[in-house]
């Protein structure tokens, strides 16, 4: 399944991120994950998994806050030592950049969920679907 994040580009200053924050909890939409970076020059780039993204582009942009939806791919993998790199490897055999991911472990501390953000979302799943790496489903994904 192909998912989407949405991501924002902020300055680096006290407060911003409270105000894309506050705009979300005004519009009860739910953070299930992210990750925020930063560059010496004083912006970064905030990427958001929630629970209704194309709602949560719209109102931050409409608050003035430069969003854009990113689609996205979201796997489950065990959770053990090397299990990120042999995902990674099936990426790079077939010669995909990955350009941002982040991942968590579950509560069951035997799966953890990887967020990719790649060029071409269509391409990874049908990689990840011939190796028999599982895609989350919307509901897993985004909570519903």
């Amino acid at each position: 399944m192909i998912a989407h994040q949405v991501s924002i580009f902020l300055e680096n200053k006290p407060g911003r991120l409270e105000k894309v924050t506050s705009v979300l909890k005004g519009t009860g939409i739910n953070i299930r994950a992210m990750t925020l970076s930063t560059s010496s020059a004083g912006w970064g780039i905030l990427n958001l998994l929630v629970d209704r993204p194309e709602t949560a582009c719209k109102k931050l942009s409409e608050a003035g806050h430069p969003a854009v939806l990113r689609e996205i791919v979201v796997v489950r993998m065990q959770d053990r030592s090397g299990a990120l790199h042999d995902m990674l490897s099936l990426l790079t055999l077939a010669g995909l950049n990955v350009q941002n991911a982040y991942g968590t472990v579950l509560g069951d501390n035997k799966t953890a969920i990887l967020v990719i953000d790649v060029e071409d979302t269509e391409h990874v799943q049908q990689i990840f679907d011939s190796a028999g790496v599982q895609a989350l489903t919307s509901k897993e994904v985004y909570g519903l």
